[in-house]
């Protein structure tokens, strides 16, 4: 699905929501839950898109639903992925997922598949561009958590979910405190679109911007 700017949302895919940027740099976010892969190739395939096209894969945060597909995609479209310094090495299983984290890729396994780690990741920092996305260092849901951001739309990850805008839920987040400073360094820029991992891709209104300030300031 188009949603804006040469933004696609996949639809199908089991797991976080997985973003196609097209333009100047062709590049997936997030690969959603294991075993994507053929849905995600399908859509593609859909809009004329080979994987072999693809110069990379972002990805938000080190939950299985969003590095799921990464190696049998990385594998497809032979391309390098990029996740925060932080994230990495959970990403490659040098060091166990926090919290009740650490369990899911193992509840997930039975119904989509084992998880597999990829071998090497390109390490981001925050504060760089990806083409022209910037990449903002958002921790807070985990610690190399990111947000991609570029005129106006913020492809959040986890930070935020999507329709009446919400933070991550507490219990899945390693930092609740961060994840309030965070949200507040996004919804400080202008905002014209919220690109959530969870619930629908949401326009950015004055209502949910100030309902969420409000929220913020007093839980601050």
């Amino acid at each position: 699905m188009l949603v804006t700017d040469g933004i696609h949302m996949f639809e199908g895919v089991k797991g976080a929501h997985i973003y196609l940027v097209t333009g100047a740099h062709l590049f997936l976010v997030d690969t959603g839950l294991p075993g994507q892969e053929h849905r995600i190739c399908n859509y593609l395939s859909a809009i004329g898109i080979k994987p072999s096209a693809l110069e990379g894969i972002v990805l938000t945060n080190y939950d299985v639903d969003h590095v799921g597909s990464v190696v049998a995609m990385q594998k497809l479209a032979k391309c390098p992925i990029y996740a925060h310094a932080l994230e990495i090495p959970y990403v490659l299983g040098q060091q166990d997922r926090l919290g009740i984290k650490r369990w899911l890729p193992l509840v997930t396994q039975p119904l989509y598949g084992k998880l597999i780690a990829p071998r090497d990741l390109r390490p981001l920092v925050g504060g760089e561009f990806f083409g022209d996305w910037e990449i903002i260092h958002t921790p807070g849901h985990t610690p190399g958590h990111i947000t991609l951001y570029r005129n106006g739309i913020a492809i959040v990850g986890d930070l935020f979910q999507g329709g009446e805008i919400c933070l991550a839920p507490s219990y899945f987040t390693w930092n609740v405190a961060k994840l309030k400073e965070s949200a507040q360094i996004v919804i400080e820029r202008p905002l014209r679109w919220i690109l959530p991992g969870h619930g629908p891709a949401t326009p950015a209104s004055s209502h949910w911007l100030n309902k969420l300030q409000k929220s913020l300031r007093s839980r601050s």
